[in-house]
């Protein structure tokens, strides 16, 4: 087939770009999610200080 090496080459610029736009984003939202996590260990905490 003629245009097979063409249509792979398109396919992995492809994958290729996506993945440039999702991987960053995944991080900054795994970073979000330990930001809320640490934030609701410190309620938690100062909950149990003023109920003292």
């Amino acid at each position: 087939m003629p245009g097979t090496p063409d249509l792979i080459l398109l396919i992995l610029v492809f994958f290729g770009l996506q993945a440039w736009w999702i991987i960053p984003l995944i991080k900054k939202n795994n970073k979000l999610n330990d930001r809320g996590r640490e934030l609701r260990e410190e309620i938690k905490q100062l909950e149990k200080l003023y109920k003292k």
